[in-house]
């Protein structure tokens, strides 16, 4: 049974798949096209921009060691609440306002340096993961409602959710920063890894988002989430949420100024998407097992809603006047140029670097 499953039944449904692929990518080959345009785009207009100083910036302080500098100021917090190292402390607060991808980014690289164990980046990495302020000021604020009041109610919903999870495996789990506390160094070679390395992250992430853009529209074309909500009974904005869960920027679609929906936009993007959890396991060391993350989603998600609805009745009246019915798109930049420039820089500086290693041997 087992040879045949192994010889004919794998192999014919891998088959199977593969044609039903190729069929769905010829029969929605527009929407595949318009979508990927619209995700490369997205890529080199907002996400590089947006993204590329921050994570090299961040990489920045880890690999000189100023982090624990930073760090300085909010001891007694990290002592005497949190319960956790100062420099761990310190990168819980970088994820939470860098972006999604950062915190098991800077965990991995802690990791790989030996400054933390592999099971303390795996607690850490279920609170280390938030959009960051200025993308929900941005995207669910402006784009929105026109409020950047609503989009940082979403992020400080998220981040409270990040430190209160924080806290319970400081003072549970007691992890440890194992790292050696030398003095802060700023050399060229640490600045050209940290440019470079944020470099390749900023390629993952990307190369990601375009290639998830794929799926989502044979998805989307073939209407399969318009199904679902209509055999719940559950309205357009429901369908929205629900395909924010495959790609977060999805979220931007929302109809309307819908107040009452807070506290289930702040669960969805507590979860973060399908889409970013791939970028995860694409960036994260491959010692790191995202199971812990995974598993705590649910429950950090649902602690968002809660704290989203409690925060979102205290800042906004019961009753609000519609701002409009129209939709107020917080991009229309172009970016292609820059973007484009300092993707052809990093080429250079890394095909330089490997030029003058392939030398030296």
């Amino acid at each position: 049974m087992k040879k045949l499953i192994d010889r004919f039944i794998i192999p014919l449904l891998c088959a199977l798949a593969a044609g039903a692929a190729f069929a769905a990518l010829t029969v929605f080959s527009d929407e595949v096209s318009q979508a990927v345009q619209s995700a490369a785009l997205r890529c080199m207009n907002v996400m590089i921009p947006s993204l590329f100083a921050v994570t090299a910036l961040s990489s920045l302080l880890i690999d000189t060691g100023l982090c624990r500098l930073a760090a300085v100021p909010f001891h007694p917090i990290a002592k005497y609440i949190f319960r956790l190292p100062d420099e761990l402390f310190i990168i819980v607060l970088l994820s939470n306002v860098s972006g999604y991808p950062v915190g098991i980014r800077l965990l991995s690289e802690l990791y790989k340096k030996g400054s933390i164990t592999r099971r303390t980046a795996e607690l850490l990495s279920c609170c280390c993961y938030c959009g960051g302020p200025a993308f929900y000021a941005s995207a669910i604020g402006l784009a929105l409602f026109g409020d950047t009041k609503a989009g940082l109610t979403v992020f400080l919903s998220i981040a409270c959710t990040n430190l209160i999870t924080a806290a319970v495996i400081g003072r549970i789990f007691k992890p440890e920063f194992t790292g050696q506390k030398s003095s802060p160094v700023l050399t060229a070679e640490i600045l050209n890894s940290s440019v470079l390395s944020s470099g390749r992250a900023m390629l993952v992430i990307c190369t990601f988002i375009i290639a998830f853009s794929v799926p989502s529209a044979i998805i989307d074309a073939l209407g399969v989430t318009g199904r679902i909500c209509a055999f719940f009974g559950a309205g357009s904005n429901s369908e929205v949420l629900l395909r924010s869960c495959l790609e977060i920027s999805n979220i931007s679609d929302i109809t309307g100024v819908p107040y009452g929906l807070l506290p289930e936009i702040s669960a969805v993007c507590s979860f973060g998407g399908l889409c970013i959890i791939l970028q995860l396991c694409a960036l994260r060391h491959k010692d790191i097992s995202l199971v812990p993350f995974l598993i705590s989603r649910i429950p950090s998600a649902a602690a968002s809603f809660a704290i989203c609805a409690l925060i979102s009745r205290r800042i906004f009246p019961i009753a609000l006047p519609a701002i409009s019915e129209q939709k107020h798109i917080f991009v229309r930049m172009n970016n292609f140029v820059p973007s484009f420039c300092l993707i052809m820089m990093i080429l250079i500086l890394n095909f330089k670097k490997t030029l003058a290693f392939s030398k030296s041997v």
